[in-house]
């Protein structure tokens, strides 16, 4: 069986940080979790084709700007 790369982990990790410095971690973690929901509802995605975890491609359409996190989940953390 093939190991995961530590690089693609570490990629993944410094990109969440950089994420969640951007937007708050809070924030980021519901627009995450609202993405997630909206790509299970929908079965897929019209921005990405598929593959990988829905919660992982949730994370890269927001990190490449497909997808923005709104107002309403950063005025909900500065509260």
């Amino acid at each position: 069986m093939r190991q995961p790369s530590r690089t693609g982990s570490v990629e993944q990790s410094e990109m969440l940080d950089r994420l969640a410095k951007r937007f708050g971690k809070y924030a980021l973690v519901v627009g995450v979790a609202k993405r997630a929901h909206d790509l299970k509802e929908r079965g897929h995605s019209p921005l990405e084709p598929g593959g990988g975890s829905i919660v992982n491609r949730a994370i890269d359409e927001i990190a490449r700007g497909y997808v923005k996190i709104s107002r309403e989940e950063l005025d909900e953390e500065s509260e």
